[in-house]
């Protein structure tokens, strides 16, 4: 009974919580029912870097005259992920992915393992990964 409560759940918050996603500019998508806004560039598919880079690079990013970029959090970056599609796991509206592992900005352990955690897009799974290694990221703001 506990299993079936917690996938009744999981089915409400994934249906409540999925993105609607439009385009907000060029360079830029935003979801409508969060309010956030998500960097949609080339630097998306193409840039590879660690942890401690993606951090730098989201605060520093100024991107059509913003400049509060974030790297995601689980919750933020779980709002874009597509539970009904595979390869990649996101909405087709964003342009520029690569279903590979992006940047969460929380580490596992407080960071003593020297891990952070990624969400992988080929299928949406969340994982952890050695910040020195390199990943993609894509920023958000809120």
């Amino acid at each position: 009974m506990k299993i079936v409560y917690i996938l009744l759940v999981s089915f409400f918050i994934t249906t409540a919580i999925n993105a609607e996603i439009v385009k907000n500019s060029a360079n830029t998508l935003k979801d409508i029912k969060t309010g956030y806004i998500w960097q949609d560039t080339k630097d998306t598919a193409d840039k590879k870097i660690t942890f401690g880079e993606a951090m730098a690079y989201c605060k520093d990013l100024d991107l059509d005259g913003l400049t509060s970029w974030e790297v995601p959090g689980f919750t933020e970056m779980f709002s874009i992920i597509d539970t009904k599609a595979y390869n990649p796991s996101i909405s087709k509206k964003f342009k520029n992915i690569v279903p590979k592992d992006y940047w969460i900005s929380k580490t596992f352990g407080n960071a003593t393992s020297k891990e952070a955690f990624v969400v992988n897009f080929v299928s949406g799974a969340f994982n952890r990964k050695k910040m020195d290694d390199a990943s993609y990221v894509r920023c958000y703001i809120k």
